[in-house]
């Protein structure tokens, strides 16, 4: 095992992990901006969609461009938006930088650092991969309850200035250890095996359909229990029992998809999925409704582990970053679409209990279609 390469990864997973904090800055930017919920809520909107774009663009960056110069290039450009964000104090500031740039940034590195993750653990690429993806949703717990304790003290901009640099340092400590190494990747596209497309649309398709579902839920995980429980106290600890949950279940898929062969390592969180939101509208009183929506988020991190690792044994190491960028297009538009669609169903029928149906059907398709991609 590399151990320098590996902390590399997590290190860089952890920090890039703040980009799904940005709930708990919602409110104070849109009092920080004067602006209206919905300009506000853009920023993590369109960082969402120019985070797939950069998932999508390593794969045909890395073609170019060493892990070294890709790392601490997206450092560069992740503390340049951050700001860009915290000193403009415009709207279009936020956009240009926490949307786009910090975004865009985020893609990139976490993209290749499952990469790097793999192969720093040779012969447990799929258990290094979960660990990444695991780290990555702990950075986001982490970071949310830190914003939360500095809004006390300081504005929103402050803490975007001061992320700004601890972003850079991380990335510039992650280049420094893995300084020397081999590159991880192919320096030009030739030579990258060729991918079955039958699997790969069918993996995309599955992911969709898994992601979807478990956003539709997990992204109104708060105002669920408050529709079933009729308190809103427990809002925050629903939020944290949720995030731990898919953190717990990023790891748990690579060790899943370590020794199951196949998607198969997911198959059966997909159902216990489907099954957990057909009971939710069912089920009242704060404490089983807090442990069926963690049991979500479990399920929904094993799916977000077990896709990186399914690409990889598909496409190879080299093929990795080109084919993950296309699948993970999946993932973005579940991302944008899933909480929308919730929503949605919520204001026609006031309640969520049409969303759990829906988004157990979903979970359901999806790990029909995960099981035919692994034929």
């Amino acid at each position: 095992m590399n151990s320098r390469k590996l902390a590399a990864a997590l290190m860089t997973c952890l920090c890039f992990g703040s980009i799904h904090a940005y709930g708990v800055l919602l409110a104070p930017v849109e009092q920080w901006l004067g602006t209206s919920r919905t300009v506000a809520s853009l920023g993590y909107a369109l960082a969402i969609a120019a985070l797939t774009m950069g998932v999508y663009l390593n794969g045909r960056i890395e073609a170019v461009l060493g892990p070294r110069f890709r790392l601490i290039g997206s450092g560069a450009v992740a503390a340049l938006g951050l700001m860009i964000a915290g000193g403009s104090s415009s709207a279009a500031g936020l956009l240009l930088g926490f949307g786009l740039m910090y975004g865009l940034a985020n893609g990139v590195a976490y993209a290749m650092s499952l990469g790097i993750a793999a192969a720093a653990m040779p012969g447990r690429e799929a258990q290094a991969m979960g660990l990444a993806t695991a780290i990555y949703g702990l950075g986001a717990v982490l970071c949310a309850q830190l914003f939360s304790s500095a809004l006390g003290g300081m504005h929103v901009p402050v803490i975007f200035l001061v992320l700004a640099p601890v972003v850079f340092a991380i990335c510039a400590l992650g280049t420094a250890l893995i300084q020397g190494d081999t590159p991880v990747g192919p320096r030009s596209v030739e030579g990258i095996p060729q991918v079955i497309p039958g699997s790969l649309r069918l993996l995309w398709f599955s992911y969709l359909l898994g992601a979807f579902s478990g956003l539709m839920v997990l992204a109104h995980a708060p105002a669920i229990a408050v529709w079933r429980n009729g308190l809103g106290g427990e809002a925050g600890l629903v939020s944290s029992v949720v995030s731990l949950g898919s953190v717990l279940g990023g790891y748990l898929g690579g060790v899943f998809a370590g020794h199951v062969p196949g998607p198969r390592g997911v198959a059966l969180p997909l159902l216990v999925q489907a099954a957990v939101l057909l009971v939710l509208p069912f089920v009242a009183g704060m404490f089983p409704i807090t442990a069926l929506l963690g049991l979500a988020g479990v399920c929904y991190g094993v799916l977000i582990a077990v896709i990186p690792v399914e690409v990889r044994r598909i496409s190879g190491p080299q093929g990795f970053a080109l084919n993950y960028g296309k699948v993970f297009t999946a993932w973005g538009i579940a991302g944008v679409a899933g909480p929308v669609t919730a929503g949605y169903l919520y204001d026609i029928t006031r309640g969520y209990g049409a969303a759990s149906v829906v988004a157990a059907a979903l979970s359901v398709c999806s790990c029909l279609t995960i099981l035919r991609a692994g034929k």
